[in-house]
């Protein structure tokens, strides 16, 4: 991309500027997964990492040794004319304002989750980046996940039936969470919901489209003050809230989907599942971005056939085989046809980091395939970025309301 983007009054009907063969990055924030994160850019085809920042000195340092970049200011990368895209890494509480900054500048802006810690905020992000014709999303990896389209297939399918409901519990640790860390911090992080539901509310309207919050509940812990000095205060440790997301077929009121985060696990216990539950048996994935899955279902043959090519990698076990009357069962008070109960276990063929670093590339790949060419559909929009902060905000405000 050319150095000369446009000045900050370019509107959507403005000229786009011209694209050239590199596409400089600007990192804000040099914590770890930032530095995981740009380790994956620099392997895209015509990506560089130009500058670096960190309100650490020492961090900036280390992070541009690791990338062969200059460390700057995080106020001057923002604006840097040598800089094309800025990716920020930095707590929810600063997003908005240096999103807005680089917009401002004529930058284009990838966020760590969440876009911003309000509605409000998030709303005027993205409207800024339309005027500005700059991409400014939220890094909502989660849709990026083969296994998420495999997932979406399975219910456009309808092999299993009408999807009934979905559940997703995530244990996580907080064994490097240190009671000062921003974490715990409302007004930096925005909570729970904020900070981390946001990619599973992004998920589940990746496959159910927009849903809303009918119900919500929050639980504290009392902890001694950052200094161990004995004070106590308390602190969100497990959130969960039920949506409710619109039937495909338009038959019954709505499908519930129920979101439950907790941290308070040390770190070898951290583990998670997501289950959808059909009228004909279940599908569950597992770990944080998920790796691998099991479906669990009674079905003909021809459906045994017809999902088990629709999930990667699919191994197909037979639990019990039906003949005669034993081939026909009822559910939801219609009847179907039955061959056998079969398990069926899929994976992505990688480990968390392998798919990790996979579905970080690919959501910048998308973002700067639309920079190159606005021909270009992308998977995750600002629309979205700014939905998954409106679901995580209700369900903030009702949890709240109950304490």
């Amino acid at each position: 991309m050319s150095s000369d983007s446009p000045a900050a009054g370019a509107t959507a009907g403005g000229p786009r500027p011209a694209v050239t063969a590199t596409l400089r990055v600007g990192l804000v924030g040099c914590g770890a997964f930032a530095r995981f994160s740009m380790a994956r850019y620099r392997k895209l085809p015509g990506v560089t990492i130009a500058a670096v920042a960190d309100i650490d000195p020492a961090a900036a340092r280390r992070a541009a040794g690791d990338l062969g970049a200059e460390a700057r200011s995080p106020d001057a990368v923002l604006v840097a004319p040598d800089v094309d895209l800025v990716y920020i890494a930095t707590p929810p509480a600063l997003h908005c304002r240096q999103a807005r900054a680089a917009l401002e500048a004529g930058r284009h802006v990838l966020v760590e989750k969440p876009l911003a810690t309000t509605v409000a905020d998030a709303e005027t992000l993205a409207a800024l980046a339309a005027r500005q014709r700059r991409v400014c999303v939220a890094n909502l990896v989660e849709r990026y996940n083969p296994l998420a389209d495999a997932v979406a297939a399975v219910i456009r399918s309808r092999l299993l039936g009408d999807l009934v409901h979905g559940l997703f519990v995530n244990e996580a640790a907080d064994e490097g969470l240190a009671p000062g860390h921003w974490f715990w911090d409302r007004d930096v992080s925005g909570g729970i919901f904020v900070e981390h539901g946001v990619h599973f509310f992004d998920l589940v309207a990746f496959w159910l489209g927009a849903g809303e919050v009918v119900a919500a509940a929050r639980s504290v812990r009392p902890t001694a003050g950052a200094a161990g000095d004995g004070d106590a205060r308390a602190v969100e440790e497990q959130v969960m809230c039920t949506c409710r997301y619109a039937a495909a077929d338009g038959r019954h009121a709505g499908i519930l989907f129920h979101f439950e985060h907790g941290f308070h696990q040390p770190s070898r216990l951290d583990r998670q599942e997501l289950r959808l539950v059909f009228e004909r048996g279940e599908l569950r994935l597992f770990d944080w971005v998920p790796t691998h899955g099991v479906l669990r279902a009674v079905l003909d043959d021809t459906a045994i056939s017809a999902v088990a090519a629709l999930l990667p990698a699919a191994e197909i076990r037979m639990v019990e085989r039906y003949e005669g009357a034993a081939r026909q069962v009822r559910g939801r008070f219609r009847p179907f046809e039955a061959a056998a109960l079969v398990e069926i276990a899929f994976t992505t063929g990688k480990d968390k980091l392998g798919i990790y670093g996979d579905v970080v590339a690919d959501l910048a790949a998308d973002q700067v395939a639309w920079i190159r060419d606005p021909a270009h559909r992308r998977r995750l929009t600002e629309a979205e970025s700014v939905a998954s902060v409106a679901l995580a905000c209700a369900a903030d405000r009702l949890a709240l309301a109950g304490r």
